[in-house]
Parts: structure tokens; C-alpha cells; sequence
């Protein structure tokens, strides 16, 4: 064949699969649906559906879901998105969780993994925890559809390669690439802050929002920014750092408190544990730690008081340690309020609905989103 030939055989086979995608799409977002509505709205041609939909349907990611119409009228089959006709699995490497999303993005199953550190306990041990995960799920590798990866630090531009994760002892790791040569399967490394905000915006407190901060606060500290529906990252992929924040994450703020207080804090509890032990601790006014602890609750305020003050975000959402209590999220609201000073109402801060699943959540929603959204056209 020429090279004109193997041109247009290209252009052909990529006209498809956008068609294709945009169909998928189209019955994700309005189905039950039939073949006669989706060539109305798509403008394409009867038969072009058809063989499309018949595609789609072989491949199990779409199935029909019934008839309507009665009487004499015409009966139409509707179709929908196949609930059980893949799965996208989302891993969370900070947290060390996984969690595995049907199609129609349900989670199916969730798991705590081993906290996994370094290139060489990454590489050996995530698969085997990969694998015993989807056995116990009875998954065969086949319905698995994507991969999604929250890292906590800095991804490539093509989002395959860790170019740098401080908590995972991580530089310049191939990790996309490795996952895709043992499962086949696309796979897409995203920043935890990222994953976990795209949950919220995509299912959680921030469906509807365009410009939104979202604050974390756990073993990761940090926060993720979106601009006009736009992740914003910097000029060099590092927007986000809050420095001010740092000595309330997990780590530093258990490590403070386990000596202080080693009589209520075990030195080997997890830096996690030990925050929201401290949260428990401080919640009543009788308590123990009340004060000390309303004492981070105004450092906290006053480092998101700026930040709102700086970017005047629709909504900030806060996830982590602070946020599992509703006690203390709301005296932190009322703090951050005070120090927003806002000229007319604060902004409304709210707590993350998927909490410490977030991140995985999110990884695996951002690989369904490849799935059903139509494909890109340059």
C-alpha cells in the first residue's frame, strides 16, 4: 500500500474512533438512549450508529437496556453504559490504598495496601498487591480498563514518569510505563492533590464549581488549584506549596506532639493516628488539649484565610485530619472566616466527601473520564 493509501486507511480509522467515543459519551450522559436519538444529535448517519454501537456492544462497554414505545408507535431498543464491562483501578501511593471503579463509576471494592517506598519496593511489590487485589475481586485482566496513579509529587508532561516524590524517596521512575507493559492497558500518573480534588469536582462537594482551592492536610500537605476549570500548576509544575501549612501536616504535627505529650501519644502510632487522636483529644472544652489545639486550628485559619484572600475562590474544600470531625471542621470554618475577612459573604469551605479515599478515587475517576469523553481532535 502507498503512502497515500496507509494516509487515508489513518485519517479513516481515527474519524472512527472519535465517532465512536463521542457515541460513548453520548449514552453515558444521556442514556437509556437509542440509536435513532444518537444519530440526531451526532448528525451521523443511521448506519454509522449502528455499526459503531454494535462495536461498542461487543466489546462490552455498552449494552441494551430494554425497549421503549407501546401501542402502534415505533419501539426503539435503548442502550446504556455496562456497568460490569470494565473496570478502572485507582492506586494511592501516599495513603497506600487502592480502589476499583465499575463503569458506570461505582467503587466496586476498596483496600488498604502496604505503605510502599522507594524505586525498588515500588516496582517488585505493587504488582503482586495489584494482582491479589483484582483475585479477590474475581476481575480477569481483560475487564481491566485503565489504571489510574496518585503520586505525591511531581508527574511528567505525558504523565507516565514520577520526575520527583519526596515522601516515596522517588526520582525520575517510569512507573506509567512499567504498569503498561505488565497489564496492557493505559495508565495515567496524576498528583495526589490533583486526583483528589478531581474527585470532589467530578463527584463530591465540588460538582458545579469552576474555580475551586482544595486544601490538604494529612501525611501529604499541600494544596491544588482550579482556575476556571483549569488545574493551574505554575511555570514549572509546582503551584500548591504551602509552607505555612506545613507544621500541621500529619508528620510534623505528630512528631511535635508524641514528645510533648508521650503519655497520651505512643511513639510508634501512625503520624495519621496520632493527629486525629489529638483532634479527639481537643474537641471538648473540658478536654485536655483544648486550647493547644485551637491554637493550630487559627495557624491553620490564617494560612487559609491568605489564600483565599489571594485567589477568591467559588469554594475551598478541606480534606485530612482536620476535617474527619465535624466539631472541630466547624470551629476551623468559623477561624477561617474571621481571617478571610471577606468585604461581603466568606467563602463556603467544606469538608471533602471522599476523605482519605480521595486520591485513589480520583486516579481511577480521571482514567473512566478517558473512557467516556470524547476523543480530543488537534
Amino acid at each position: 500500500m502507498t503512502k497515500t493509501g496507509n494516509a487515508k486507511t489513518g485519517s479513516k480509522q481515527m474519524l472512527r474512533q472519535i465517532n465512536k467515543s463521542l457515541l460513548l459519551h453520548l449514552i453515558d450522559q444521556h442514556e437509556p438512549i437509542s440509536r435513532v436519538e444518537l444519530s440526531r444529535l451526532t448528525k451521523l448517519s443511521p448506519s454509522t450508529v449502528s455499526s459503531l454501537v454494535d462495536e461498542s456492544l461487543r466489546e462490552g462497554l455498552v449494552h441494551e437496556t430494554g425497549i421503549s414505545g407501546t401501542g402502534v408507535g415505533r419501539r426503539m431498543t435503548m442502550l446504556g453504559i455496562k456497568a460490569d464491562g470494565g473496570y478502572v483501578l485507582g492506586i494511592d501511593l501516599a495513603h497506600a490504598r487502592c480502589v476499583l471503579l465499575d463503569l458506570r463509576g461505582s467503587v466496586v471494592a476498596a483496600r488498604d495496601l502496604p505503605r510502599l517506598v522507594g524505586k525498588s519496593a515500588i516496582a517488585e511489590r505493587l504488582p503482586a498487591f495489584v494482582n491479589g487485589f483484582l483475585d479477590e475481586q474475581r476481575i480477569d485482566l481483560p475487564l481491566l480498563r485503565r489504571i489510574g496513579v496518585s503520586v505525591p509529587g511531581r508527574i511528567d508532561g505525558a504523565q507516565r514518569r514520577i520526575v520527583s516524590a519526596i515522601p516515596l524517596q522517588l526520582e525520575d521512575m517510569p512507573l506509567g510505563e512499567q504498569l503498561e507493559i505488565i497489564y496492557g492497558v493505559p495508565v495515567r500518573l496524576v498528583n495526589d492533590l490533583e486526583a483528589a480534588g478531581f474527585a470532589e469536582r467530578y463527584n463530591g462537594v465540588a460538582q458545579g464549581y469552576r474555580t475551586i482551592l482544595y486544601v490538604l492536610l494529612d501525611r501529604t500537605v499541600g494544596a491544588g488549584i482550579v482556575i476556571d476549570n483549569q488545574i493551574y500548576r505554575g511555570s514549572d509544575g509546582r503551584a500548591g506549596r504551602t509552607g505555612s501549612l506545613y507544621p500541621y501536616g500529619a508528620v510534623d504535627l505528630s512528631a511535635r506532639l508524641k514528645t510533648a505529650h508521650p503519655d497520651l501519644f505512643p511513639a510508634g502510632a501512625a503520624p495519621e493516628e496520632t493527629a486525629r487522636r489529638f483532634a479527639e483529644l481537643g474537641a471538648a472544652e473540658s478536654g485536655p488539649l483544648y486550647e493547644e489545639l485551637e491554637r493550630v486550628l487559627q495557624g491553620v485559619a490564617d494560612a487559609c484565610g491568605a489564600m483565599l484572600q489571594l485567589l477568591a475562590p467559588e469554594q475551598m474544600i478541606v480534606n485530612g485530619w482536620l476535617a474527619d470531625r465535624p466539631d472541630v471542621f466547624e470551629r476551623l470554618c468559623r477561624l477561617i472566616a474571621r481571617s478571610e475577612r471577606a468585604s461581603k459573604e466568606p467563602t463556603p469551605v467544606r469538608a471533602a466527601r471522599w476523605g482519605q479515599q480521595g486520591a485513589a478515587i480520583g486516579a481511577a475517576t480521571l482514567g473512566l473520564h478517558e473512557i467516556l469523553r470524547p476523543v480530543a481532535v488537534d
